[in-house]
């Protein structure tokens, strides 16, 4: 798929030295700046035992409770930006 992106002036003469620098396409490497930001930014899946949990329509009678903060702690690296 083709689009469009824009860039000023400075951010566009970086991008072209690192082009000169690498030996890499300013396609690829858009394309891996953009891989990368997906993969640190995406929503990170439920753990097992809380899909098991929300699968049970009654999880009160569950013998075992699920211990949502300390899944919740895990999902989320409070050092990055979310944007």
């Amino acid at each position: 798929m083709n689009f469009s992106v824009h860039f000023d002036d400075a951010l566009l003469e970086r991008l072209n030295a690192a082009v000169k620098r690498s030996g890499i396409t300013r396609n690829r490497i858009i394309s891996l700046a953009v891989a990368d930001w997906l993969a640190r930014n995406d929503e990170k899946d439920w753990s097992a035992s809380l899909k098991a949990h929300f699968r049970n329509p009654a999880p009160e009678l569950a013998e075992e409770t699920v211990e949502f903060q300390g899944w919740r702690d895990q999902a989320a690296n409070k050092d990055e930006p979310r944007w």
